[in-house]
């Protein structure tokens, strides 16, 4: 699954942000990534459970922060907003 094409990728990435940042918690990939694990264990839903899963596997792709922000300009605002937070 190509994510960064994938409108309900966006929706489940987006929807980890969010609660990121209305905790007021840092917005990066390991903290998308740990909060997608806490999504998916709270979810019964077995179609949504496996969209939370390929986001997460996604997000492991990246191997350091500079990487995803050069492929995925979404993710790189999404840090923007984090630090304009703070």
């Amino acid at each position: 699954m190509l994510i960064q094409n994938d409108e309900k990728g966006h929706v489940i990435i987006g929807e980890a942000a969010l609660s990121l940042a209305l905790g007021e918690k840092e917005i990066s990939i390991a903290t998308l990534f740990t909060q997608l694990g806490y999504m998916a264990k709270a979810e019964s839903n077995a179609d949504r459970l496996a969209q939370i899963s390929e986001a997460r596997t996604w997000l492991s792709s990246f191997k350091s922060p500079e990487i995803a922000q050069q492929q995925v300009p979404y993710l790189q605002t999404l840090a923007g907003l984090n630090d304009e937070l703070n």
